[in-house]
């Protein structure tokens, strides 16, 4: 059981556990059942000061994360600073640290300082950057330095880690050899990949995951078991490789659960629309119903410069069909590094997307937000509206020099609710 194992979740439990479940229009007793099944996670490392301890796994809410981090073409970390407070203000539930220049360490330490908000980060990243510098093989890492990159960003507080256990030798070569239209497009699943072939060994995330057990439950470090055999492109989900990962994250997921280490499951990227529901259920069934946290699904590849909407027409079928936290994608996917303005674009998208599915769920909190926007709408009460607008920042953006105005600018004089006020009461 998670909770005789891991006595941080109890202690926060203890703590937090009357406002979370408030805010999550849960029992105690539901999220205790939930989290020792594995069904849920709460994300919290007791050494990331002001942690903001955040569920994950439905009924509880829909989660957003928001991608932060540097790039080797765009290193300024200033920027990614404004970028993880802009996420915050938006709305998202968590964020995560992909940063691939610069003095990672510093960046990461910094993010943590910065916000509460729960923080995930690659450590495959960490670990192959420094040899990318040099002009080295990114897969020159050892087994040592990569458990001890893990060690340290654990004991630094990060909450989460995204961890590649999956990518077995047999479905990376699943995923080559142009058995693909894409092949594979993780850069974690890339990375691990390209050390098992010139090694001609195994995976020492899988090999050795007893010794990463260990190390995430006295952190109290949630694994996201990462996706590195995700498809890249819509013509190869729910191709043999992608299914043979999941069935290896199923099983991991299982023993880390038996040892009281929480973990979560990393989903699709690419997904036809119609493709959506079987793909979440079909994982959710393999992986004995562990959190589910998915890119998107990008419903189009044709999309770019406006991925955002591609990820939040799947991640709203993703979520109604039993995901449980989305990864947002912005307009600046598969062009660029995001910007700020892409940023407040991408949470604000996954945040549609949430609302979408919890209301066709008739969650509560989801419901009544939909009731007080439409009520306020009658009324033409700009204030109420502001109040249940998921964007409010942006609505009265576009008000701008008719905020004034009891008719938004498009109707004016000719609002049909102002035609016929008075008239229903006759």
């Amino acid at each position: 059981m998670t909770l005789c194992k891991n006595t941080a979740v109890a202690a926060f439990l203890d703590s937090h556990g009357q406002a979370l479940s408030a805010h999550e229009h849960m029992s105690l007793e539901e999220m205790r059942a939930g989290l020792d099944a594995g069904r849920m996670t709460l994300l919290a490392n007791p050494a990331h000061a002001n942690v903001v301890p955040t569920l994950i796994g439905q009924p509880g809410r829909v989660k957003v994360n928001a991608n932060l981090g540097t790039s080797p073409m765009i290193n300024d970390v200033e920027m990614e600073i404004r970028k993880l407070r802009l996420a915050e203000a938006a709305g998202a539930h968590t964020v995560m640290d992909l940063s691939t220049a610069g003095d990672l360490d510093a960046v990461r330490v910094r993010m943590l300082s910065a916000s509460g908000l729960p923080l995930g980060t690659v450590p495959l990243y960490s670990v192959a950057q420094p040899y990318v510098a040099r002009g080295e093989d990114p897969s020159d890492f050892s087994v040592q330095e990569l458990f001890e990159e893990i060690e340290k960003q654990a004991g630094q507080g990060v909450d989460f880690m995204t961890l590649h256990c999956g990518v077995t030798a047999r479905g990376a070569a699943m995923a080559l050899g142009g058995r693909r239209v894409l092949g594979i497009v993780s850069r974690g699943g890339s990375l691990m990949a390209r050390w098992m072939r010139r090694r001609n060994l195994e995976n020492p995330l899988l090999t050795e995951f007893d010794r990463l057990l260990g190390i995430c439950l006295a952190h109290n470090v949630t694994i996201s078991l990462g996706d590195g055999l995700r498809p890249g492109a819509g013509a190869d989900a729910g191709d043999a490789a992608q299914w043979e990962e999941v069935s290896v994250l199923g099983d991991l997921a299982r023993r880390a659960v038996e040892y009281g280490v929480q973990v979560m499951i990393e989903g699709p990227g690419h997904v036809p629309l119609h493709l959506v529901q079987s793909q979440i259920q079909g994982i959710k069934r393999l992986t004995n119903n562990a959190p589910l946290y998915v890119l998107g699904p990008l419903t189009t590849d044709a999309g770019v410069g406006h991925d955002h909407i591609a990820g939040a027409i799947g991640g709203a079928q993703a979520a109604y069909f039993g995901a449980d936290f989305l990864c947002y994608l912005t307009p600046a996917e598969h062009a660029t590094l995001p910007g700020p303005e892409d940023v407040w674009a991408g949470v604000k998208a996954s945040l549609i997307a949430a609302q979408s599915a919890e209301n066709s769920l008739g969650r509560p909190w989801a419901v009544a937000r939909e009731l007080g926007i439409s009520k306020a709408r009658a009324t033409l009460d700009w204030e109420a509206m502001t109040a249940h607008a998921l964007d409010p920042q942006t609505l009265c953006k576009r008000r701008g020099e008719f905020h004034k105005e009891k008719e938004c600018a498009m109707c004016g004089s000719f609002c049909a609710i102002r035609m016929l006020e008075g008239e229903l009461a006759k």
